[in-house]
């Protein structure tokens, strides 16, 4: 009897270490949109993407509204984002930074320039008002001064949106 509650014990300690932090969204998920999202542009043009990007509903949204891709350009311009359509209207948000100082649009554009890239900051869950740690993947669209990006949030453990 003692060596099954030790065992059960142990099982529980483990599965609880794996789900110290969750996240919401995944690695893969993000490289994948931005990969489809780069190729949407590709074959039907930046008006059409725009629109297509900007949308709450769409296929470049999921995780329940959580994960989702975003458009800007190389002069680190927002050309779409389905939560936050007001960034559109700054001319460059290269030196908006996060809650922590960080500004992150500076590591937006070198992953952009290198071709891709992983980005970690600080930002609004959409929805929410609360700020988690993002980790937002960065895909520039080939032969283009385009570049799209999609993240997750690093959610406390029992956390979920």
């Amino acid at each position: 009897m003692k060596g099954k509650l030790i065992g059960v014990v142990g099982i529980l300690f483990l599965l609880f270490g794996l789900a110290s932090t969750v996240w919401s969204g995944t690695r893969d998920e993000c490289i994948s949109k931005c990969k489809d999202a780069a190729e949407f542009l590709k074959s039907n043009g930046v008006a059409a993407a725009v629109k297509e990007f900007s949308g709450q509903k769409n296929r470049f949204v999921w995780n329940n509204g959580i994960s989702y891709v975003f458009l800007m350009d190389m002069n680190c311009k927002v050309l779409a984002h389905p939560f936050n359509p007001e960034l559109t209207k700054m001319n460059s948000l290269i030196d908006l930074k996060d809650v922590n100082g960080k500004a992150f649009f500076v590591d937006f554009i070198s992953a952009a320039k290198k071709g891709k890239g992983w980005t970690k900051y600080h930002w609004t869950v959409p929805g929410k008002d609360v700020i988690k740690p993002k980790h937002t993947f960065i895909f520039r669209v080939p032969d283009t001064d385009y570049f799209v990006g999609a993240g997750f949030y690093v959610l406390a453990p029992g956390e979920f949106y």
